[in-house]
């Protein structure tokens, strides 16, 4: 027996036909063929099957739906053979489809998307599909060669292994940052999203050729539905460089210019093809190569590099100015590294007892290099004068009591592992004014390929001191911190770059205490009063601290992360895409100077996520810090979901003293909506009730607390701006019962956004345009949060509970 809904006008033609309206229950009924000019909903375990012909999505009024509940959702079945046509944004499938013959090309949709997916099974069995507009589950855990995966769009298949291809459209692929695109699976036994090897359609299955407008991209063979039940596409990170095959095309360097080996015939510089052999003296540049021969010595300048796929051999060296690179592409034993003579200059403005973080870059003993170091200035009146600018060496060894100091003396120099040296007093260090470099000249054979170093934590003490772990950039050449974050998954995704203490401003005569500067994906936090001063591009030489997740973990270095640009240090500006950020910078007396980064991202959460937020790592005496939500733990990073005006940052000072000091705080380095007048950041005391606009200036305030947690909060709208009486008349209300979430207003909603109890965000659903919004809810029993954003821009927050 069956059961069919009709409104009074409703009829069913087996053949072409009109559908206006009808609801199927838990039945089945099937079909010749159909046009859809009304409204189709399948319930749960309804079916609706269309044996063979074509099914019609008709007029902009109609719709096709079913329910999407776990394991009962209703499903409208094509048979072998059947085809679609008419799908738009406005009329699709919203709900589960199954199909029977293949290939077959479902027409899935929700809230205004269109999002075909193609199925291809090997069995000639069933698959069922949904698409769902909407943040991805755990879309921030993914395979460390992923650099992200679309945060708005996904796919549920299950059924029959096949091979599938997903359409995309610029909304699909927005958020990813290289056009390395691949299909990713939820693997629910690691809580990870997978790389599903695949490759882009050079012409699409909806036609026409794959571009970022549109496209689509398959499998390369069967995906596996017991394992993978969820899809998305996703973007590989900046790919390794190949190592690509010689050409056999020998080209030589005569000390002048460049020749062929076998003619001796004038020739052009090489390419990464081209074995070179370097003959006589060279300084002409930078030049690729794919593998050197060095008979003669080969000097690079600041800014240039030399990219060579395999080894090198030779009696000679590369002499390298401080801001050179070297890169090796190959990681095998067999791709032999060459000598090397790095020339390392520190900053200018070092000052006596000014600590520095260093790295060995040869796999040699270095103590040569820092018994002959030298300030700029003495060697300009004696190469010879005051030599050995250094002393007190010190590694650190992580894993104590968190009571024990790490620093111990140091013994030995390890590839990876990180020192610190002390600048000595003497000239012309003799006093706590006088400033000046220091040249170190390194040498020894070049470290080349996978560096392995072991990291270890303090369980008791999983955010102190004794779980951080200093580490070094291993090669002669700068590395790109992204990609080491996104291959150690063993910490927990921020890098520390120590600064010795310098000038507020240049000129100002003042200067900031030494500090670490914090690094993720977000961005970088500053130590003194100059702008974006580490763009995540860590050079030659330089050490740097991270917090391991593990006791016994290993913190791993390869050649895929070294750049042929971007080793200066600390002054580049950066090279983070803009994105809804800013900097709150706090300063005062006796040097302090401190900044906190907010950021707005698609990607994060409220919670803390690795390789976006960062914990606080400061040493100095007073420091500004923001607070994870609901927690009490410090954030120098703090990354946020898609920003929304009702948002409030908590943030406080932690201060090493009772002393009544004085501290000014601005907001700096406004980025995306922050730098438009579209948002006003208002530092709100919450004792006082005042609100002060910090865009139009500093905000000044006196404190003898050592830990003011609770007072302040950055937020954008003030309590006359919250009380609009217009938003008072607003009523919303939601309910989430049986795995289906309602929402309805008297305002039209433009998009809600769910998160669970621990800030996590779980959905999101664009478009709605809606004064009434319903979904399937398939989710995990427990408190969730709706945060539902009307169309005049106010926000709506609601708790609710699925039982």
């Amino acid at each position: 027996m069956k059961t069919i809904t009709f409104n009074s006008t409703a009829k069913i033609i087996r053949s072409k036909g009109i559908v206006l309206c009808f609801s199927l229950f838990a039945f089945s009924t099937g079909f010749a063929q159909l046009q859809n000019n009304g409204t189709l909903y399948v319930r749960d375990n309804g079916i609706l099957t269309l044996k063979s012909g074509n099914y019609g999505f008709g007029t902009s009024t109609a719709s096709t739906a079913t329910t999407r509940t776990a394991n009962t959702y209703g499903k409208i079945v094509f048979g072998s053979g059947t085809t679609s046509s008419g799908a738009t944004n406005i009329h699709f499938i919203d709900g589960f489809a199954r199909t029977l013959g293949f290939p077959y090309t479902m027409n899935l949709g929700q809230t205004g998307v269109l999002a075909p997916l193609r199925i291809v099974s090997s069995t000639g069995t069933s698959v069922d599909a949904a698409f769902y507009n909407g943040t991805p589950t755990d879309n921030l855990d993914i395979d460390t060669e992923l650099s992200e995966i679309s945060n708005s769009e996904y796919w549920d298949i299950q059924g029959a292994n096949s091979i599938i291809s997903l359409s995309w459209r610029p909304s699909t692929i927005a958020n990813l940052t290289t056009s390395v695109y691949t299909i990713v699976g939820y693997n629910s036994s690691t809580g990870k999203w997978d790389i599903i090897p695949s490759t882009v359609d050079v012409t699409s299955f909806l036609g026409g050729a794959s571009t970022p407008a549109g496209g689509s991209i398959s499998s390369d063979g069967n995906v596996n539905f017991t394992t993978y039940r969820f899809f998305t596409i996703g973007s590989k990170g900046d790919p390794c460089a190949p190592l690509v095959t010689s050409n056999d095309i020998v080209k030589r360097w005569t000390g002048t210019q460049w020749v062929l080996d076998s003619d001796n015939e004038l020739t052009t510089p090489p390419s990464e093809s081209n074995p070179v052999i370097i003959a006589g003296a060279y300084a002409n540049g930078s030049f690729s190569c794919n593998s050197l021969v060095l008979n003669a010595n080969v000097n690079l300048a600041n800014g240039q590099f030399i990219d060579c796929v395999n080894g090198v051999t030779g009696d000679s060296k590369i002499i390298m100015a401080s801001e050179a690179n070297f890169v090796q592409r190959n990681n095998s034993i067999s791709a032999t590294a060459p000598l090397i003579e790095l020339n390392k200059k520190t900053r200018e403005d070092m000052r006596r007892y000014d600590y520095i973080y260093w790295g060995t870059p040869v796999t040699s003993d270095i103590s040569e290099a820092f018994n002959n170091s030298q300030a700029g200035s003495q060697a300009f009146i004696n190469p010879n004068l005051n030599l050995g600018a250094f002393d007190n060496f010190l590694k650190y060894v992580s894993g104590l009591a968190s009571t024990v100091s790490g620093w111990q003396p140091l013994n030995e120099f390890i590839p990876g592992s990180g020192f610190i040296a002390r600048i000595k007093q003497q000239a012309p260090f003799t006093n706590a004014v006088n400033e000046d470099f220091i040249n170190v000249k390194i040498s020894g054979t070049a470290n080349n390929g996978t560096i392995n170093v072991p990291i270890t934590n303090n369980p008791a003490a999983p955010f102190s001191g004794a779980s951080h772990n200093l580490l070094a950039n291993p090669y002669p050449s700068a590395i790109d911190a992204d990609k080491f974050l996104v291959a150690n998954e063993d910490i927990d995704g921020v890098v520390y770059i120590w600064t010795a203490g310098g000038e507020f401003y240049p000129g100002a005569g003042s200067y900031s205490q030494s500090d670490y500067i914090s690094y993720t994906r977000l961005g970088s936090t500053a130590t003194n009063g100059v702008a974006n001063t580490f763009n995540g591009k860590i050079a030659s030489g330089q050490g740097f601290k991270v917090r391991s997740l593990q006791q016994a973990g290993t913190a791993v270095f390869n050649n895929c992360m070294r750049l042929t640009t971007d080793n200066d240090q600390f002054y580049k500006a950066s090279s983070n895409t803009s994105i809804d950020r800013y900097k709150i910078t706090m300063t005062g007396a006796n040097g302090v100077y401190s900044q906190v980064l907010v950021g707005y991202t698609p990607e994060t959460t409220l919670g803390y996520d690795r390789m976006y937020d960062a914990t606080r790592n400061s040493v100095s005496t007073a420091q500004v810090y923001t607070l994870l939500d609901n927690t009490t733990r410090r954030l120098a990073i703090n990354a946020r979901p898609s920003f929304v005006n009702t948002d409030k940052v908590a943030l406080g000072i932690l201060k090493n003293n009772t002393n009544a000091e004085t501290f000014t705080f601005t907001i700096d380095e406004k980025e995306g909506i922050f730098n438009t007048n579209q948002v006003t950041v208002y530092l709100r005391d919450k004792v006082q009730n005042t609100y002060h606009n910090l865009n139009n200036g500093p905000f000044t305030y006196t404190s003898s607390v050592t830990n003011l947690g609770n007072r302040f909060e950055l937020v954008y709208q003030t309590d006359a701006e919250l009380s609009n009486p217009e938003f008072d008349t607003t009523k919303t209300f939601v309910s989430l019962n049986d795995n289906v979430f309602k929402a309805n207003s008297s305002a039209e909603m433009s998009s809600i956004t769910i998160y669970d109890i621990a800030g996590r965000l779980i959905a999101t659903y664009n478009n709605v345009n809606s004064n009434t919004f319903t979904t399937d809810f398939n989710k995990v029993q427990g408190v969730y949060i709706a945060k539902i954003k009307l169309m005049d821009g106010t926000l709506v927050n609601q708790k609710v509970i699925n039982k």
